[in-house]
């Protein structure tokens, strides 16, 4: 069993000023300096690492992740891959550091860029508590980026420190945003995403990239390049779209022409303008709604009796667990297998038959 390490601290029992409490002293900082990780970009998310989500040994080298699914995937990656990316991280030109380099110089200024503005997407104030549980969230606006914080307090904190939680931000919203995304081609070079990738945070959305220069294409012209996002989703989503009724308000074509919105790149259907609040204010209830219809669908025509993670019987560990991925109905034969799936969706969605 491939295991997860996480350093924790060393506790002093006695005075150091003793010559041999000296000598353990300089034996563990030793100790501790060899296991600081040598990558500073998760090679799973590509992503700055996260010291809470803990570190994983291979051949002798510390490894740093941005979230704990993503130990297991990189684990998974065969031995040539594996080398690869340490090589990359010891000469310290990992994926996606050129483009989070970038996000760092802007953070001081709101880390937002031209272009649109999407809802704040995450279920909690980057700061404190989940959102709502305070009374109605506070909603700010940086340089085109929406924040969206659960009291007043949380303000002062955040702006103090705002390189810290732009990344945190960004990392959060990777590991929401990554199973829905639509397609598997860069929208800027029209390449396959492969290794290489950028998951790039433009404005709370996901976008996928092929590498580092097509993100410095992107950020040139970022509308021109989501407009073209947008009519994909649209194109590819429209013709099974599972339901004839607007989420918040009545049925589609009841108030004119249905607005084709676009949340988290999916496609949700309105009936007018006005309902696209709603759809930001509470995303749990009104997404859920979809992910359900989405469900009902495709339930009755599976494809597989199996878990695309695990691999055992649906239904041998009780009622299989259920989730959408962008509008793919997926199963799993438990909860365990959920954080495996969302640290590299890309992989198990390919075990779908495809149509």
């Amino acid at each position: 069993m491939k295991a997860l390490f996480i350093s924790a601290p060393l506790i002093c029992c006695a005075l150091l000023s003793t010559p041999s409490l000296a000598l353990a002293q300089d034996a563990t900082s030793q100790e501790t300096a060899s296991a600081k990780p040598v990558n500073t970009m998760c090679p799973i998310g590509k992503e700055p690492i996260v010291a809470s989500a803990g570190t994983l040994e291979y051949e002798g080298h510390t490894i740093g992740v941005c979230c704990p699914g993503c130990a297991d995937a990189f684990l998974a990656w065969d031995a040539e891959r594996k080398n690869a990316f340490v090589a990359l991280a010891v000469a310290h030109r990992e994926p996606g550091m050129d483009v989070h380099a970038s996000h760092d110089q802007a953070a001081d200024v709101g880390a937002g860029a031209q272009g649109p503005t999407y809802p704040y997407t995450l279920a909690d104030c980057p700061v404190g508590g989940p959102l709502g549980s305070m009374g109605d969230p506070i909603v700010k606006v940086y340089d085109n980026r929406e924040v969206r914080f659960c009291c007043a307090g949380c303000i002062g904190t955040f702006e103090a420190n705002k390189a810290k939680f732009w990344g945190e931000i960004n990392m959060d919203i990777v590991a929401q945003q990554l199973m829905h995304y639509p397609i598997d081609t860069c929208i800027v070079t029209g390449q396959e995403l492969g290794e290489d990738a950028v998951n790039h945070v433009h404005n709370n959305r996901l976008v996928r990239l092929a590498n580092a220069d097509a993100a410095a294409r992107f950020a040139a012209d970022p509308e021109k390049h989501l407009e073209a996002l947008d009519e994909a989703i649209i194109e590819a989503q429209l013709p099974d779209y599972p339901m004839s009724k607007c989420p918040v308000g009545g049925p589609l074509g009841s108030m004119g022409e249905p607005v084709n919105f676009i949340y988290m790149n999916r496609l949700v259907r309105l009936c007018c303008d006005g309902c696209e609040k709603s759809i930001a204010d509470e995303p749990a209830k009104y997404m859920g709604m979809l992910d359900k219809a989405y469900a009902d669908a495709q339930r009755e025509t599976y494809p597989l009796d199996t878990c695309v993670v695990a691999g055992g019987k649906l239904g041998s560990m009780g009622e299989p667990v259920e989730i959408v991925a962008g509008t793919q109905l997926v199963r799993f034969c438990c909860e365990g297998c959920l954080p495996k799936f969302e640290a590299d969706p890309q992989m198990y969605l390919s075990k779908l038959p495809q149509e």
